[in-house]
């Protein structure tokens, strides 16, 4: 269990992912990389904020200052929006917005199956737990207490 990682802690994971990946000889494939790396700027965090009318974790703003989105290990993290990020065709804002316009959630990763990980919102703020959100089904499970507990879990898989 991963319980109340702090970002410092995360990078030693993340450290550990890259290691795995070139002993595995990943980082030799072209065109894949363990951590995309599709960084967004304070300003695009921001931006990203007006637009899903919410406030984000602090812990996903910092990652996504850090790390990015995009593939992250075994996730895919959707991107914030950013001039980098533009070949993505979804992203955090598009993502959510289309999905849930009522701004009860927003979308981080999908799932490949129309299912989405989330934040939920309320009163305009994003919670710092990660539910699972399933497409055909009102009842969103927890996945995980903060957002680096969810990423190290499913991405990084420590």
């Amino acid at each position: 269990m991963i319980d109340g990682m702090d970002l410092e802690e995360f990078d030693q994971h993340v450290q550990s992912l890259r290691a795995r990946a070139a002993r595995s000889g990943f980082e030799e494939i072209e065109d894949f990389k363990v951590i995309e790396g599709l960084t967004a700027s304070a300003e695009d965090i921001a931006a990203a904020e007006g637009a899903l009318g919410a406030t984000l974790p602090e812990q996903y703003k910092a990652f996504m200052l850090r790390y990015g989105g995009g593939q992250f290990g075994f996730l895919d993290l959707l991107p914030i929006p950013t001039a980098a990020s533009a070949h993505h065709v979804d992203d955090v804002v598009s993502v959510s917005q289309a999905e849930f316009p009522d701004g009860s959630f927003v979308a981080v990763a999908p799932v490949g199956t129309g299912d989405y990980w989330c934040f939920p919102v309320l009163d305009g703020r994003c919670s710092d737990e990660v539910w699972f959100h399933y497409h055909d089904v009102d009842e969103p499970t927890l996945e995980a207490p903060s957002f680096l507990e969810f990423a190290a879990r499913l991405g990084i898989r420590p």
